[in-house]
């Protein structure tokens, strides 16, 4: 089973300045985490931090020692929520690998650990470098260590350590070589070692698509329920006239279009909605991003919530293309938003409003009460243009943002950049830095505690609740 780790970028730096305070001497932190368990991977999401006191610990160049009554508190939080247990200690030789000290230290401490609980679920042990890079390894019930599979530190920008070895194609690598040329080898790595969720796989949705497979990223997921028709064949890249005629979902016609361009990608198509499927959750989850091409308001409230208590960066791209009901245009408006765990979420950032939630919520659940409060929301089942090039710009400047975050190719800092607003009509395109959240719905104390987040099948009565 592959194991990783993630964590904020608040919380790296804090971790960073904690354990390479500039004294020279080790220092040891604790995290408490939340899970995510699938049948093959187990990930270990940073809730908390907590940062034994210098003084409080016996510190040297190559050493740090505690007691264990210090650190009670997280055992019992840690068997109460059965959080993981995460021990980062200071190593002050780049690439050092753990020394026999280290070694007895973590049987001993991890024997402790699951004797204070039940669980057989991994946790971890980790090194950090001057540098502010990692070493880390798993540590099983039966105390064998293993090589933890990747590390993620998330926010403005997104940084992905990946320690399995896995080797990457020669017919690859050079499929991928004008792509390196602008990038670098680094960067088509990192690339390759990403899984990405995209959920809605229409106008905006597939150019999304084509773009990650051919920039060369690795596993793919795609999340949309609906099936092609005619009505679809302007604007959905891999969607084919028989497709549509015979109504083939769209998940499975972008997967047959991915195959047949023959990089290897993996794909995983699930024809459901978000909100109504647990498999779709957990796959979303253990995504490196998530890009939200979805035009309803309950889609992208739940997409911020898995990215919230999944330590998951999110892409909401939003498009309207509004029509003058005589051949003409009167207005191109677009937005792009980076939401990363701990921001401002796209219901501060107004993207949609609480009332739009409730209608969402409830023509999906409640179709006859729907049809009769429909009279009481605005512009309900009006279906909007879409044209391929409008759709297709705002996707390339989605992927533009990833790979911004991945490999930072602007004059200026990321946190710039967090909403970019464009207005085709005025040949506008405009960006701000957001912020963090202060809404009651995304909370700190609910930061990365992944599979004990309250639950995430909200009810139409809470939804009313935010009205």
């Amino acid at each position: 089973m592959r194991v990783s780790f993630r964590l904020t970028e608040n919380q790296y730096a804090k971790l960073q300045h904690h354990l390479h305070c500039g004294d020279g001497l080790e220092a040891i932190a604790f995290g408490l985490c939340g899970r995510l368990n699938t049948e093959n991977e187990n990930i270990l999401l940073l809730h908390k931090l907590y940062l034994l006191p210098h003084d409080e610990c016996e510190r040297d160049v190559d050493f740090v020692r505690w007691k264990m009554e210090q650190i009670e508190h997280l055992l019992n939080e840690a068997c109460e929520n059965d959080f993981a247990i995460v021990k980062i200690h200071s190593h002050f030789v780049q690439f050092s690998d753990f020394s026999e000290l280290d070694n007895q230290s973590d049987l001993d401490f991890f024997e402790s650990v699951y004797a204070w609980n039940d669980s057989d679920l991994p946790h971890a042990s980790i090194i950090m470098y001057p540098d502010g890079t990692f070493k880390g390894r798993v540590i099983d019930s039966n105390l064998k260590f293993h090589s933890l599979n990747s590390l993620s530190v998330i926010g403005e920008n997104l940084t992905k350590h990946t320690y399995s070895n896995f080797e990457i194609r020669s017919d690859f690598l050079k499929s991928m070589d004008r792509n390196k040329q602008a990038f670098g080898e680094k960067t088509i790595e990192i690339l390759n070692g990403l899984k990405i969720g995209v959920v809605g796989c229409s106008g905006t949705g597939s150019p999304t698509i084509e773009q990650i497979v051919r920039l060369g990223v690795g596993e793919i997921v795609l999340i949309d329920p609906d099936r092609g028709e005619l009505a679809n064949m302007n604007r959905i890249v891999g969607l084919t006239m028989e497709d549509a005629v015979c109504n083939e979902l769209k998940v499975n016609s972008i997967k047959k279009h991915i195959d047949k361009i023959g990089l290897n990608t993996s794909v995983k198509a699930l024809p459901y909605l978000v909100q109504e499927s647990q498999e779709v959750i957990n796959e979303l989850a253990s995504c490196d991003v998530i890009f939200g091409c979805v035009d309803s308001a309950e889609g992208r409230y739940y997409l911020n919530l898995i990215s919230h208590y999944y330590l998951v960066p999110l892409i909401d791209i939003g498009v309207k293309l509004s029509a003058d009901g005589k051949g003409g245009i009167d207005s191109i408006n677009g937005n792009i938003h980076y939401v990363f765990p701990g921001s401002a979420s796209l219901l501060e950032r107004k993207v949609f409003s609480p009332e739009n939630l409730v209608e969402d919520e409830l023509k999906r659940t409640s179709p006859e009460e729907y049809q009769n409060r429909k009279v009481y929301f605005d512009n309900v089942d009006v279906p909007s243009p879409a044209v391929i090039s409008i759709n297709t710009l705002h996707s390339s400047l989605a992927v533009c943002e990833m790979l911004s975050r991945i490999h930072p190719f602007r004059y200026e800092e990321n946190h710039k950049y967090d909403s970019t607003h464009i207005n085709l009509s005025n040949w506008e395109i405009s960006y701000e830095k957001v912020g963090f959240s202060n809404s009651r719905f995304f909370p700190e104390e609910t930061l990365g505690v992944g599979d004990k987040q309250p639950l995430i099948f909200i009810t139409y009565e809470e939804n009313s609740q935010m009205v």
